[in-house]
């Protein structure tokens, strides 16, 4: 179609070639499959001019509009990306969000003040084609291979409790321990009951723990800590100011568990746009720069 218009404007096929750097021959076959292909002649020839016939100019008129249209919906899609605004539709497990997105969006801002951030928290599986969702933190390793992922840290685990549960219970100081005590299961993640260990280069040591409360909310489970309920097996980031505050306290601390990758990931369908990208590594330098946040995040890309 624009070889066709091209010709049409300029009334030549070596001036049209030479736009192209291609050969006039090479202009006229695709004239002629063109033409082919519609079933009709859109041009008379001769020796030294052309002229449209009447399909042609119709033809041409059509596909006047069209390539205009195109190039109206470049330009608007190309002032969309560079302006950086509109909204931008981000999922998170809940304690990550409130903990670490949530009070970064104040610097984001401050960067980029004309995007709007639509952020939906839930320790659950959210679909991202079904929700709209631009871009969703997971922590932990991802189930669904169709995702287009770029790992930007690493969550390091260990086991917590509040000082009142250990008075009562007493502190256990192996992880087979964990078999006489209550042990407060997250189920969203795979192998729930499953605590795995390491000691300096070790072997793996798998605990299968049990109690008497377990939810899928993280949030929930860090508030069962608090109460003396039992013992968790967490992301340090769940703790930050309760680990400050000695609310919490960290036990095992000789056993490392393996940590939990950090990632975002975006639907396999569509390219990250520029204000998705923006974003992301916005967050994946607060999260490398941050001094409170270092130590339990240690920031890489892929």
């Amino acid at each position: 179609m624009e070889t066709f218009v091209r010709v049409v404007e300029t009334g030549s096929f070596s001036a049209v070639a030479r736009e192209a750097l291609a050969t006039q021959s090479a202009i006229s076959k695709q004239i002629q499959a063109l033409e082919s292909q519609l079933g009709t002649t859109l041009l008379v020839r001769s020796t030294r001019s052309h002229s449209l016939t009447e399909a042609g100019q119709l033809y041409y008129d059509r596909c006047r509009q069209v390539l205009d249209m195109l190039e109206e919906a470049r330009i608007e899609v190309h002032q969309a990306e560079h302006a950086i605004t509109g909204m931008l539709r981000v999922a998170a497990p809940v304690a990550f969000g409130r903990l670490h997105i949530v009070p970064r969006l104040k610097g984001f801002y401050a960067r980029f003040p004309h995007i709007k951030v639509d952020l939906q928290l839930d320790d659950g599986f959210i679909d991202l084609v079904a929700a709209g969702i631009d871009v969703a933190f997971r922590v932990g390793e991802l189930k669904d291979s169709r995702l287009v992922a770029r790992r930007i840290g690493t969550a390091h685990r260990a086991t917590f409790a509040a000082p009142a549960y250990l008075e009562r219970y007493g502190e256990p100081q192996h992880p087979q321990d964990l078999l006489n005590h209550f042990c407060l299961i997250y189920t969203g993640l795979a192998n729930v009951n499953e605590w795995v260990y390491r000691q300096d280069n070790g072997p793996e040591l798998i605990v299968r723990v049990n109690g008497n409360f377990q939810s899928n909310s993280s949030e929930a489970i860090r508030e069962a800590v608090l109460d003396g309920l039992g013992i968790s097996y967490s992301p340090q980031w769940v703790y930050g100011d309760d680990l400050r505050a000695g609310r919490i306290k960290p036990i095992l601390r000789q056993y490392s568990p393996p940590p939990l990758p950090l990632n975002v990931v975006f639907q396999p369908s569509r390219r990250p746009s520029l204000k998705v990208n923006r974003f992301v590594s916005y967050f994946a330098d607060a999260f490398a720069q941050d001094p409170d946040i270092a130590e339990m995040l240690s920031t890489s890309s892929t």
